[in-house]
């Protein structure tokens, strides 16, 4: 079983998925810095110092089918000494999910394991917890390693807003960080709070929005309801797709054949055929014309035209001509787009910067890009120089 999750190898992606919501989101690597009650003096003669020194991002590497993480030098920081899964990832709030015999674990910046590797599952770092799973039974960890709630239940959700949604004998309810229940187990299924205050929940087979004491914002009233982005979310009631707010207020009514997450203040939505893009009034700000689209990411959305694809900016034009088989979206300065059955980088203008020559590469993130060829790992940096070699 792969503790770290279903990811596939990266030759395996597939860019047509970009039609829909991402689903993942990068992870930001947190410093933590614990200062006991006792530390502090109200004397004048003492000088509380806090240390500043940037921690530098840690990343992922694979030695011999072992897991090792370096720095964005490519200097070794935590020799290669774990199970190597495609899923590895990198720290989130200071410790890493690791793998040693199939078994998840927990380590920290050092490479000393916090949480024995012992359970099936380990989520991302919400709110300052992570579900886990061991026996079928689901509870939360901390990023110490210690186990905050018990594992008890049949299903959880993250944290968010400090509540996590969790299934108790086929309802889900919603329990607080201590683990105590804040809205007892009675919808058949349950979402993620927003910073208002209301959650997605179903029951009776339709979604609606409770606040954070079980009361209904909005009535079950739609068959879906996508997560919030930028404060709206995509519902679909009957056959079409409109938008809500945090409010529970319809502020696009359904009409759209599909729509997808705002981003950059626009969503991708599905006339016909054809997707365009709106703005958060409902006003078709790109007309429908394309096969399909991605979300907007610095300014500029991946779009397929007669099968290629190109980039379009935010107010409809044509920035970089369609003529990819697969474009990802831009981070850093550069997005990945694939030629034949290579990949490579381009930067905004679309000048192709790192040649084709990867069978898959990840975004670049704090200054390097994971690539693969040949179903080996490497990391390289902006101008395409290897930081650590192709290994596996």
């Amino acid at each position: 079983m792969n503790v770290l999750g279903s990811h596939l190898p990266l030759s395996s992606l597939n860019c047509n998925i970009m039609l829909y919501p991402r689903l993942l989101l990068p992870l930001t690597v947190l410093t933590l810095s614990l200062i006991s009650y006792e530390s502090f003096s109200l004397s004048p003669q003492v000088t509380a110092q806090v240390d500043t020194t940037p921690v530098p991002p840690l990343f992922p590497i694979v030695k011999e089918g072992q897991l090792g993480y370096i720095d964005p030098t490519g200097t070794i920081r935590i020799p290669p000494q774990f199970t190597f899964t495609w899923g590895a990832r990198r720290f989130s709030d200071g410790v890493a999910v690791i793998s040693v015999d199939g078994k998840g674990g927990l380590i920290n910046r050092r490479g000393e394991i916090i949480l024995e590797p012992r359970f099936e599952h380990i989520g991302e770092f919400h709110d300052g917890l992570a579900q886990v799973n061991y026996a079928q039974k689901w509870g939360f960890v901390n990023r110490w390693g210690k186990i905050a709630i018990p594992l008890q239940f049949a299903a959880v959700r993250d944290f968010s807003q400090r509540l996590a949604a969790v299934q108790v004998e086929g309802k889900w309810g919603f329990i607080n960080k201590l683990g105590e229940m804040e809205i007892p187990p009675q919808y058949q299924d349950a979402g993620d709070f927003t910073t208002e205050g209301t959650v997605p929940v179903q029951e009776g087979g339709q979604w609606g929005l409770t606040n954070r004491v079980g009361e209904w914002v909005i009535s079950p009233q739609f068959e879906r309801i996508l997560p919030f982005q930028e404060g709206l979310a995509a519902v679909q009631k009957g056959e079409k797709w409109g938008y809500i707010n945090t409010a529970g207020e319809v502020v696009i009514p359904p009409q759209f054949t599909w729509g997808g997450d705002f981003s950059e203040g626009l969503a991708v939505v599905k006339e016909g055929e054809k997707v365009g893009y709106i703005n958060a009034q409902g006003e078709r700000v790109i007309s429908p014309q394309f096969e399909q689209g991605s979300d907007f990411s610095q300014g500029l959305a991946a779009v397929q035209l007669e099968g290629k694809w190109g980039y379009v900016d935010t107010t409809g034009e044509v920035v970089i001509v369609p003529q990819f088989e697969a474009a990802w979206d831009f981070s850093e300065g550069f997005a990945q787009v694939k030629v034949g059955q290579q990949v490579g980088f381009i930067n905004s203008s679309g000048e192709m910067i790192i040649p084709p020559q990867f069978d898959g590469a990840k975004a670049f993130q704090d200054g390097l890009a994971q690539v693969e060829i040949d179903r080996q790992i490497g990391y390289i940096n902006s101008v395409g120089e290897f930081v650590w070699p192709l290994s596996r």
